[in-house]
């Protein structure tokens, strides 16, 4: 089996649908402490007001965030090539048609990347230093795909030869 792989990471449903349902129960939990009878002291209040107030700012803020698509090309020596897409439909990438992307760029799979069999969070340096967060769950792109990443990453991240860019 060859550790050659080609995927198109699209955003995940699943990662969307938990920050829209935290953002519903932090609104709610504001809702309930702020506006509720309640034998709670006014500290208490305030405290976890203010907590939920953070958790529902982040939610709203990552809701707000346009969902990116990346193409993931593994070499069979384990090199890896990103390409990143911004507003690309899913229908418009099975075309086969070029993509508004750039060619790519060659990046390493940090170590403090997370390889778990139904969720991965590839954390890709660049040979300039940028670095690269990917969250990839089960439903950002084929059963199939997903296995083949899993596999070539956890190959890639047991070899301590693989630590540098190779140009």
């Amino acid at each position: 089996m060859t550790i050659a792989v080609s995927v198109m990471v699209s955003p995940s449903r699943l990662l969307t649908a938990a920050s829209r349902g935290m953002a519903a129960l932090a609104a709610l939990a504001l809702a309930l402490i702020l506006f509720a009878n309640s034998n709670l002291s006014a500290i208490f209040r305030f405290q976890i007001s203010l907590v939920a107030s953070i958790l529902l700012g982040c939610a709203i803020f990552m809701l707000r965030r346009p969902g990116k698509t990346f193409h993931i090309d593994i070499s069979g020596i384990g090199q890896i090539r990103l390409t990143q897409y911004s507003g690309v439909s899913i229908p418009y990438k099975n075309t086969g048609m070029p993509l508004d992307g750039s060619s790519g760029q060659l990046v390493q799979l940090s170590p403090d990347s997370i390889l778990w069999p139904h969720m991965m969070l590839l954390r890709l340096k660049t040979a300039q230093g940028g670095l690269f967060s990917i969250p990839v769950l089960n439903d950002s792109l084929a059963s199939s795909d997903f296995a083949q990443l899993l596999v070539s990453c956890k190959w890639i991240a047991a070899q301590p030869a693989l630590r540098k860019i190779n140009d």
